[in-house]
């Protein structure tokens, strides 16, 4: 199925087929949001069942629907959709303005994950694999609610996001980009599930140290990086609290403190978005904040799924995507949407990151020291 673009007015064309459950369709200029690339917008007031954005279609949270947007999604106006209990679909429009990402420079006394030996190369390309299953997330029924819980006292959303800050190591050395929250807390700390799970990973890694993979289902996976020890095991259900280790400085870290990262639907978000009020959040027909790049036109993303096909025709949407050269397909990938959650993740421009990966900087970026 390929890429299309709509004028914005023909959305308030209802497209009915006769005989499908499906028919009735509804869309309005208001049914619209704004968000940063990185964030989450929702969709409430509407007795949700399911949601739909970038070819995917998923269930809605206790009759919310939320709409994740990847850290490199495409600015501008993409559609969205809304499933109710009696199957009406309401479409609407969601705009992704840009994220300005920060960038920091950080010198590592140890250069053992600045210039990374070939054994240690080895062995972090060997532990890939093993990540990117972990963070793949499943479409089994949702088991959160939003807000998520902290996943450690002192953790809440920050006043100064350094979500995809460009991290620079030794001078230009190594280069990575942020894709979780770095909270420094005291070691030992304890560090708790935000919400039930299953355990997809836990272990130590090269650069994320001792790391803990929990999928909530209904596609949301958060991680916890650098812990000082590992409380729980592969395999292992847990519930919302249970404690999945302690606050550490293991792998690539400049001292003591909690990397939180969620990957929601596949896109990488702000974590904050989800352990916040998210009455907070964008909402659906609320005041837009961030232009559009082109108003006039709405990304159909591939078209959402149908009735007959849950996931659509679009269950692997970024190897549609990329290609029609959708950059942040491309990313999906090689890897750096759904793969290692901060591998890959280097650079903006695909030279810069492949002469990076090439480095071995597949990894996370270190905390800051405080």
């Amino acid at each position: 199925m390929h890429r299309s673009t709509r004028i914005a007015a023909a959305l308030a064309t209802a497209l009915t087929f006769a005989g499908s459950a499906w028919a009735q369709e509804t869309a309005t200029p208001e049914n619209s949001a704004t968000v940063l690339q990185g964030g989450v917008a929702r969709w409430s007031g509407g007795d949700a069942k399911e949601c739909g954005v970038f070819g995917r279609r998923y269930g809605a949270i206790d009759g919310v629907c939320f709409y994740p947007v990847d850290m490199k999604a495409k600015t501008g106006v993409h559609e969205i959709a809304m499933w109710n209990e009696k199957g009406t679909r309401t479409l609407g429009t969601l705009t992704v303005g840009e994220r300005e990402c920060t960038e920091t420079e950080i010198t590592l006394d140890d250069d053992t994950f600045v210039n990374v030996s070939t054994e240690n190369r080895t062995l972090a390309a060997a532990q890939r694999g093993r990540i990117v299953k972990a963070v793949a997330g499943n479409d089994k029924p949702p088991g959160f609610a939003i807000p998520l819980g902290p996943p450690a006292e002192g953790v809440a959303t920050k006043d100064r996001s350094d979500f995809c800050e460009l991290r620079i190591y030794n001078g230009g050395d190594a280069k990575s980009r942020h894709t979780g929250l770095d909270y420094p807390l005291s070691q030992g700390t304890p560090v708790v599930a935000g919400a039930d799970g299953i355990i997809t990973l836990a272990e130590e890694q090269f650069y994320t140290g001792n790391t803990v993979v929990v999928d909530h289902g209904g596609g949301l996976v958060t991680m916890v990086f650098h812990l000082a020890d590992l409380a729980v095991e592969e395999g292992a259900g847990v519930k919302r609290g249970d404690k999945l280790g302690s606050v550490g400085s293991t792998g690539r870290s400049t001292g003591p403190h909690l990397h939180y990262g969620a990957r929601y639907q596949n896109q990488r978000i702000d974590i904050g978005a989800l352990i916040g009020d998210p009455a907070k959040l964008p909402g659906v027909g609320e005041p837009m904040a961030v232009p559009a790049e082109d108003t006039e036109a709405v990304e159909t993303d591939n078209e959402l799924p149908s009735a007959e096909d849950k996931r659509g025709e679009d269950a692997k949407p970024a190897e549609v995507a990329a290609k029609e050269g959708d950059e942040a397909a491309e990313d999906a990938q090689s890897g750096n949407q759904a793969g290692e959650p901060e591998a890959a993740d280097s650079v903006e421009s695909k030279d810069d990151r492949d002469a990076v990966e090439q480095d071995g900087e597949d990894g996370d970026e270190p905390g800051n020291s405080m």
